[in-house]
């Protein structure tokens, strides 16, 4: 696209040069248009000093407009897109069988007698998957501001992967797309909105293993749900800075809970759209910097609620309610960096807690568990980050069933090698969840990727 760009010197000079040669030509022929194209030639020669000086006082501007877009992006009409993505392929071995190949959230149990479903039928049940889902391309949009909008900076989102498993008899060759942000923003300087698919308000810190399901299940919260959002900053950019959130979003997005039975009249409708009210998140946020790098600590609270037609266990209405807590921040080294996320509550499966264990049938009983992570960055070398963490979600016993899964507990080791646009990684998880009456599930998983990044 950068054909289309001329540098506006190299323009001026050579339209200069036209027009005198065609002054002279003309004042040969029409003396009397001689006077208007020798003015005309003076108008654009200050016009081409103006434009050298500009040039030699900043070197970029010799070179195109600021402006000038790169092969990644788009503008038409006041609106630009910038495109963004990258090719990834992942390979992953277990030495246990878990519950998905790919999107692993528990280790099936080793115990011969545990069910299929809770157990694999024994151990050293090894697996080996490799996969190329976790490719993404994204759209971000800048439509400028909007004067009927109180002039609102308007921006927006639409990205996607692969990692849709939705179809039936889909061969691993055929991975079909799934949306994973889809959303516009308005923004009045310090305040916004947005309104569309995006993550959690709660939990906003990843773990670095396990990109496709970044440990949810397994000690960290959030997920991604359609709502409306709300955004407050206080404070000056480079000060210490309040930042208040909170979101209006969809119940049971995630977790696609349906308690009724098939023939029932209330199957096929999911129990947090039926209960009438919307998933409530909010979070308070401080951002400073602590030996001048960033660092961001946070408090949150989520509330939902539940409502099958059926009664289960004597209840027909169900909460969810979490509170938690997040922190980045850098260590006693310019190269060591923490994070963590600690957080408790009940019926948390829609938000990713109590290893996707949400409400017990049985008993009606919401199911509690409590969780989060801890892990440790090092910026070893230019190209080289190494990292050390452990996760844990341990739901109460008391509101399990057997078979139920009673605690996931992983430490974990990676590193990421960065040069230029490529990336490979490295992880290495010890996972272990256990059981309410049968024998732990323990693996061992090595999994490694390359990727290309736009």
């Amino acid at each position: 696209m950068k054909a289309f760009w001329f540098p506006s010197t190299a323009w001026l000079s050579c339209t200069t040069a036209v027009l005198a040669s065609a002054s002279v030509a003309s004042a040969r022929q029409a003396p009397g248009h001689e006077e208007a194209l020798r003015e005309r030639v003076v108008s654009l020669e200050a016009r081409l000093a103006a434009v050298e000086k500009s040039s030699t006082q900043d070197p970029a501007a010799a070179k195109e407009p600021a402006s000038s877009p790169t092969w990644k992006d788009l503008s038409s009409e006041g609106n630009r897109w910038k495109i963004y993505g990258f090719a990834r392929l992942d390979i992953q071995h277990d030495d246990s069988r878990p519950n998905n190949t790919q999107t692993i959230g528990w280790i099936l149990s080793e115990d011969d007698a545990a069910p299929p479903g809770v157990g694999a039928g024994g151990d050293d049940k090894e697996d080996l998957t490799i996969h190329p889902r976790l490719s993404r391309v994204g759209i971000d949009f800048d439509g400028g501001t909007v004067a009927p909008l109180s002039d609102a900076a308007v921006t927006g989102k639409i990205e996607i992967d692969f990692f849709n498993n939705g179809l039936a008899g889909q061969s691993e060759s055929r991975a079909a797309l799934r949306m994973r942000h889809a959303w516009l923003r308005l923004a009045w300087g310090n305040k916004s909105l947005l309104f569309g698919q995006t993550n959690d308000v709660i939990s906003p810190i990843f773990p670095i293993v396990n990109s496709d399901l970044v440990m949810w299940g397994a000690g960290n919260l959030g997920d991604r749900r359609p709502q409306v959002r709300g955004e407050y900053v206080h404070g000056a950019a480079g000060e210490m800075q309040w930042l208040f959130q909170g979101s209006v979003g969809l119940s049971g997005a995630d977790d696609n809970q349906d308690l009724d039975p098939a023939g029932t009249f209330g199957a096929g409708f999911r129990d947090g759209e039926t209960s009438g009210m919307p998933t409530l998140q909010a979070r308070v946020a401080s951002k400073f910097k602590v030996q001048g790098r960033a660092t961001e600590a946070g408090v949150w609270i989520h509330h939902a609620e539940e409502n099958p037609d059926g009664t289960f266990g004597g209840e027909s209405r169900f909460d969810s309610d979490a509170v938690g807590a997040d922190l980045t921040f850098p260590l006693f080294r310019d190269d060591l960096t923490l994070k963590a996320e600690v957080w408790q509550g009940e019926n948390l499966d829609d938000v990713r807690g109590g290893i996707f264990q949400g409400v017990n049938s049985v008993t009606g009983d919401e199911i509690e568990s409590r969780g989060g992570f801890v892990e440790v960055g090092w910026a070893a070398t230019k190209h080289m980050t190494l990292y050390a963490g452990w996760s844990n979600d341990n739901p109460n016993n008391d509101d399990l069933n057997a078979g139920g899964r009673a605690e996931n507990q992983i430490w974990y080791a990676a590193g990421r090698w960065t040069y230029g646009p490529v990336q490979f990684g490295l992880e290495v998880l010890d996972w272990t969840t256990k059981y309410v009456g049968f024998d732990d599930g323990d693996d061992l998983r090595i999994g490694g990727f390359a990727s290309y990044s736009l």
